[in-house]
């Protein structure tokens, strides 16, 4: 779902009766509709400052709890009522202070209405 280093233009990667894939930005993209989506695999950025072509891996924690609700939200509007998410992402990470990553966008799901 994230674009961040990814070469090439085509957007809709591959695309069959029943599967979509897409290879875009998450916070731009409008090959998604709303309530469409079975489910989402996804790997976010990690903050922890890998460098993408695209993106700045290196910012404050409260700025990428800010990005992560973003896309979070895009998301949550994409999946059927019944969708799933699989998100892969660390625990935690120790660069720039201990943070509980995984915790943290757990309850930022919640919010937005993952159960």
């Amino acid at each position: 779902m994230f674009n961040y280093g990814m070469r090439g233009s085509n957007k809709k990667f591959f695309d069959a009766k029943n599967v979509k894939i897409v290879k875009d930005d998450v916070l731009t993209t409008d090959e998604i509709k709303n309530g469409e989506i079975d489910l989402i695999v996804t790997s976010p950025p990690y903050n922890v400052d890998i460098k993408y072509n695209s993106h700045d891996d290196q910012i404050s924690y409260e700025k990428y709890l800010e990005f992560s609700t973003k896309w979070l939200t895009r998301c949550f509007h994409w999946l059927k009522n019944d969708g799933r998410l699989c998100l892969n992402i660390p625990l935690d990470k120790n660069k720039g202070g201990q943070q509980s990553v995984g915790a943290d966008l757990t309850t930022i799901a919640k919010k937005i209405g993952f159960k």
